[in-house]
């Protein structure tokens, strides 16, 4: 049995501290109103029925999960493909929970670049005698799949160097699975389990953890030993410091976002206060009884200096309020958000920004396409055919369709003999001037067999290209 079986080490900490912020925005105005004191300090002296009237009247620009969503969407306009004929069933339903190959990569994607910068691949399946075919693992759901890891699953981890790599020689990772409740058919009860995934003589043993309800401490509730010569968990890195080491690519516009909310929180107090104006009494006596304000009412008294009168707010600082939210909106766009601020620019001048924001973009892609790539890699181990799997993630998020001039210089470099026909289609493909599924041959075919030919062997846009 052991206590520290389920316990985090240092490093893991770090990492779901690392990850919170991001979280926490992502869950939007009510996460944030759940963190309380954590993201919207409580003024000296105030009460707390003060600051929880201020807290719930209080709303989350999510300019931060705007970002995330969109720089996802970008890599993911196009799905995740496999190439060649490699895993053609498999990728369907990749983690043997109805989720394609490009579904799943999305979630691992999104969680690595809102959280800590670094998400997990497992590459998991059940156990088996090894005779079975690949037939029978499809028919049995004996056959592989992959799990997506969150940095507040691991609890742990150890390296070791083998020649000139670093590999993991030990993994801990919390899990929850659903059981039946044996009492009672139609409920079922969440159970926490450690997985321990160790490298043992070339080998990977798998050891399961449960809780002993009694004690409290863990015992291990199942063992086997796998044909994994290494452990098949993967990182992806969206912003890498080191071996499972990273930062939240996005932190700055978080913490900025943050900022906003606080503002936000101040500025919606202060419209509270300008908008209600106070009435003033002077020379009442308070033993003059309770005083009604009313359109029905009259308020009279014996005092000749007696008067009322409403106080306002002068307003001042509801507009310095709201210029601070502006120039915090204006700071979040350049840190990452591209519709916050409405301008006027040269195409070149939008040509030149958008390379500079998709670039590192792209380099997250990347890793994501070498990470998938590692972990299909073990998907074929474990199905007995270890092989190289070529996957394809979409990079040309940055790309703009042709102004007239480029097709016409395009054109002219195809009538010139200085650019294949296919290069040509491929582009218009890759431009969306053409559909992406198109085939390029038999496109080319049409073009032969269909077109006028005005030209001679010239290409030209009447030949509809």
């Amino acid at each position: 049995m052991s206590f520290s079986v389920a316990k985090p080490t240092p490093a893991a900490e770090r990492l779901i501290e690392s990850a919170s912020l991001g979280r926490v925005l992502m869950g939007g105005t009510k996460a944030m109103r759940q963190a309380e004191q954590a993201y919207l300090p409580r003024f000296p002296a105030e009460s707390n029925e003060a600051y929880q009237a201020r807290l719930n009247s209080s709303f989350l620009f999510n300019g931060f999960k705007k970002t995330v969503k969109d720089m996802t969407g970008r890599v993911f306009t196009k799905s995740v493909e496999i190439e060649g004929e490699a895993l053609k069933e498999e990728h369907r339903n990749i983690d043997m929970q109805g989720r394609d190959l490009s579904a799943f990569a999305r979630d691992v994607f999104e969680a690595g670049l809102s959280g800590c910068g670094l998400s997990f691949i497992m590459v998991d399946a059940p156990p088996r005698d090894g005779s079975e075919t690949r037939a029978e693992d499809l028919a049995g759901n004996l056959r592989p799949y992959l799990v997506h890891v969150t940095v507040e699953e691991v609890l742990g981890w150890k390296s070791t160097t083998v020649g000139s790599r670093t590999v993991l020689e030990q993994f801990r990772i919390m899990e929850t699975v659903e059981l039946q409740d044996a009492k009672d058919e139609f409920k079922t009860v969440s159970v926490e389990q450690v997985r321990v995934l160790t490298l043992v003589e070339g080998r990977v043993n798998v050891r399961l953890y449960r809780r002993v309800a009694e004690t409290e401490e863990w015992s291990i509730f199942d063992e086997f030993g796998t044909e994994a010569t290494e452990i098949t968990v993967v990182p992806f890195y969206a912003n890498r410091t080191g071996f499972l080491t990273a930062e939240p690519p996005l932190e700055d516009l978080a913490d900025k976002n943050v900022e906003h909310w606080q503002s936000a929180s101040d500025q919606r107090n202060i419209l509270h206060a300008a908008r209600v104006p106070i009435l003033h009494a002077t020379g009442r006596d308070p033993d003059d009884g309770a005083l009604v304000v009313s359109a029905g009412t009259a308020t009279t008294s014996r005092n000749p200096n007696a008067k009322l009168e409403w106080v306002e707010h002068t307003g001042a600082a509801i507009e310095a309020g709201r210029n601070d939210l502006k120039d915090i909106e204006f700071q979040m766009q350049v840190l990452g958000l591209q519709l916050l601020v409405a301008g006027t620019e040269t195409a070149t001048g939008a040509s030149l920004d958008a390379a500079k924001e998709t670039a590192p973009l792209a380099m997250i892609a990347d890793n994501l396409k070498d990470a998938l790539e590692q972990a299909l890699r073990w998907f074929t181990m474990y199905q007995g055919n270890e092989q190289d799997v070529a996957v394809k993630v979409n990079k040309d998020f940055g790309v703009t369709m042709l102004t007239p001039q480029e097709l016409t210089v395009m054109l002219t470099a195809v009538n010139t003999g200085n650019m294949p026909r296919r290069v040509f289609v491929e582009e218009m493909k890759r431009r969306g001037f053409i559909a992406e599924d198109t085939d390029t041959s038999a496109y080319l075919d049409g073009i032969e067999d269909e077109a006028p030919n005005l030209q001679g062997d010239k290409l030209s846009l009447a030949d509809g290209a």
